[in-house]
């Protein structure tokens, strides 16, 4: 294969068919920044201004050089030349990731580098000057290469200190986290023991999952305790090679009981036992699972569900959890509601009150760009809580899909009406759960065509603040993606302003702050995000105030090209966690932390530790 370099290039074309060319080129580019602005418009600024102060000019700039060299009679190399610098950095900039904010002044900078990098070097006129250009532009790539791979690398031990965008120094003795824990004192009102080992199941349909589990079965057992209630789980750990945590998700346990490798204990090692102590003060429904290694352990099955009822009898009714699940049968992801990825069907008498507590425990494995979606047929029915949260003067509804986020639950409730309900995931036909007054009857048809908006259902009800509160911390947290590295591999990343763990810096905040936090996505997945230790009210979504029920959440899910504005109050002292729950993306670097000031962990992570947080 022959490349003709560009100086001859110019010279076979011509002078005027030269400039043509680069003109035209330059043109094409921004003809198609312009239209990309154009598109991302209907998304705001956070989604249109880096094309706008980045993309752009890095083209126009250099087609309206080339022009002005031209007709100042400059070589028409040159011409080509500062066009294809800025056709490269167009390229670079769309498939890189992004950060935050747009780096104007260091792609300005760059353009001119490569510029002036490409007027230093002299035409090819030999073999030996084409060999000579051959070996410095491989020397320069490999040094790259080179240097993006090394600073890359993940430490061999990394400690979560307290420290990133803050206020400043906190008077006072620093506060570990391990002494930050439920009551240590005291018998406990509900006791558990849970043991983590390594136990094949069968699925409904007869398909086998090596899976690991507690107490022998996945999900594991179903805790249901009481609101006020003194709490006590003893955790033992019968893996042959894994260590396990506990981590109670949506439960606002203090922060030594959170349960995340290498932030507030140690994972726990095969052959040992760690005891957790809190007392549920949160009414609702929740989930347990395992924060080491997430993305591996609570797919093969480390998961269970937790309900805190009220401290007065609970009422009367069906009250049924549903996990939703996706178990690895060999390289086929097998949806499932618990173990049954069959119809499942169960005899519910007419008139009887239902509560379907839905957890999608999930990882969207099938298809990342996507959530989970559900469905309700058969009745009339009402979401009466998100997250463990009790809506306000909730609705009927019919014929709406239902998304939750991976991490996420829904409270259904609805009266058990004469004939059959059923409660499916979309992605998976033939499945679900089919209640019937006599135990038959075959699904009623799947109707549901616009999906359930949280922001505008129910109606409104005090809060303690509002957008317009006066916030004491703002942070903006863009979720994006591109090619990268990641722990010395160039891949496809997933990233928090532009940075993956463990070199995203923490959100550093008080105790009685008010905190905002402004979460974009402007990546080609969905992020799930999951704020530990606090619940956040959702104060707007793709730039429209929240007009329903106040709508307090764990885990937000966040479609690519969307927004949200959330504000919480720093109640709960500690370092906590805050990440994308669709668990690969956290494993491969989609973490940060949420730090109060003063605060620090003697845990460490890195393949030095045996922690694994995700």
């Amino acid at each position: 294969m022959i490349v003709t370099p560009p100086a001859l290039l110019v010279g076979r074309l011509g002078r005027r068919a030269a400039i043509r060319w680069a003109v035209a080129g330059g043109l094409v580019l921004a003809a198609k920044g312009a239209v990309t602005v154009l598109l991302l418009a209907n998304f705001g600024w956070p989604f249109a201004g880096d094309q706008v102060l980045v993309e752009i000019p890095v083209v126009l700039v250099p087609a309206a050089a080339a022009v002005l060299l031209a007709s100042r009679g400059v070589r028409p190399v040159l011409a080509v030349r500062v066009t294809a610098a800025g056709a490269f950095l167009g390229f670079f900039h769309a498939f890189t990731v992004k950060a935050e904010t747009p780096n104007v002044f260091g792609y300005g900078a760059l353009l001119l580098l490569a510029t002036a990098a490409l007027r230093a070097l002299p035409p090819i006129r030999s073999r030996l000057g084409a060999t000579v250009r051959m070996v410095a532009v491989v020397a320069l790539v490999a040094t790259g290469f080179g240097y993006g791979s090394f600073t890359s690398r993940w430490p061999e031990r990394h400690t979560m200190a307290g420290t990133g965008h803050g206020h400043g120094q906190v008077a006072g003795p620093p506060v570990d986290v391990a002494g930050l824990t439920g009551p240590r004192v005291g018998e406990p009102d509900r006791s558990f023991t849970l043991t983590a080992a390594e136990t094949p199941i069968t699925l409904a349909s007869g398909a086998s999952v090596a899976a690991w589990t507690f107490n022998g079965q996945a999900p594991g057992p179903e805790l249901r305790v009481r609101q006020g209630d003194l709490v006590q789980v003893t955790l033992v750990n019968r893996l042959p090679e894994e260590g396990v945590t506990l981590h109670w998700h949506g439960l606002d346990v203090p922060n030594a009981e959170d349960g995340v490798a290498g932030l507030t204990q140690d994972a726990v090692r095969p052959g040992g036992t760690h005891v957790y102590r809190f007392r549920a003060e949160q009414t609702g429904t929740y989930w347990y699972h395992t924060h080491q290694a997430s993305s591996t352990a609570v797919v093969r099955g480390l998961f269970g569900a937790l309900v805190v009822e009220p401290a007065a009898r609970p009422a009367d009714g069906l009250d049924l959890v549903v996990m939703s699940h996706v178990w690895p049968v060999g390289e086929e992801p097998r949806p499932a509601f618990g173990t049954a990825d069959t119809l499942t069907r169960r005899t519910v008498a007419p008139g009887t009150p239902v509560r379907l507590r839905l957890v999608n425990t999930g990882n969207n494995t099938a298809s990342d760009a996507e959530t989970t979606t559900f469905a309700l047929t058969g009745t009339p029915y009402r979401v009466d809580a998100i997250d463990g949260v009790q809506l306000h003067d909730p609705a009927d509804l019919t014929g709406v899909r239902l998304p939750l986020a991976t991490g996420g639950r829904y409270d259904l409730t609805f009266t058990m009406p004469e004939g059959p309900v059923h409660l499916a995931d979309l992605a998976h036909s033939g499945g679900g759960l089919l209640l019937t007054p006599d135990g038959r009857g075959a699904p009623p048809p799947v109707t549901a065509s616009g999906d359930f908006d949280p922001a505008v259902y129910g109606r409104p009800a005090p809060t303690p603040f509002t957008s317009s509160s006066r916030f004491d911390r703002r942070f903006t947290i863009v979720a994006s993606d591109g090619v990268g590295f990641m722990d010395g591999a160039l891949d496809l990343i997933q990233a928090f302003n532009g940075r993956i763990y463990p070199n995203v810096p923490a959100q550093m905040v008080r105790e009685g702050d008010l905190v905002k936090m402004t979460l974009i996505n402007r990546s080609r997945d969905n992020h799930p995000m999951h704020l530990h230790g606090h619940h956040a009210l959702v104060l707007s979504a793709n730039g429209r105030p929240v007009t329903g029920s106040p709508w307090w959440i764990d885990s937000l899910d966040m479609p690519p090209g969307t927004w949200f504005e959330i504000g919480f109050r720093a109640d709960n002292p500690g370092l906590w966690m805050d990440h994308c729950h669709n668990l690969e993306h956290a494993a491969a670097g989609m973490m940060m932390h949420l730090g109060y000031e003063g605060v620090t962990t003697r845990f460490e992570t890195g393949s030095a530790t045996g922690n694994q947080p995700e």
